[in-house]
């Protein structure tokens, strides 16, 4: 019996000691911090476009569950109690009601957004 009471902190040592993730001692990252910055000296001057990220439909988007709270979270101002509270008080019963109507009906022609 004493043998199995000091082989169980060894154990429990053991298990917590070995993670999942390991004892890296690297940084992440640490390649990128040792390239050269950019100059746009050599090319002369030069122009950056930005393109704005496309957002594809989602389930959010799909089902007026989710989205109609989410819409009234959005323009109800800039109190954050009163977005809580709109998105909650009227937002859920209203995708409630979206949800049904589109299983009844089915889904809508066209995205509102």
């Amino acid at each position: 019996m004493r043998g199995i009471r000091w082989l169980a902190p060894i154990l429990l040592t053991a298990l917590i000691g070995s993670g999942c993730q390991g004892t890296s001692l690297r940084r992440p990252g640490t390649l990128a911090s040792a390239e050269p910055a950019l100059s746009t000296e050599l090319g002369g001057p030069s122009t950056v476009v930005q393109v704005p990220p496309t957002q594809g439909i989602t389930v959010v988007d799909r089902h007026p569950l989710f989205s109609k709270p989410r819409e009234y979270y959005e323009n109800s101002g800039d109190n954050r109690f009163v977005k809580t509270a709109s998105a909650t008080l009227i937002g859920v019963p209203a995708g409630i009601v979206g949800e049904l109507r589109q299983i009844i009906a089915g889904r809508p022609p066209a995205a509102s957004y």
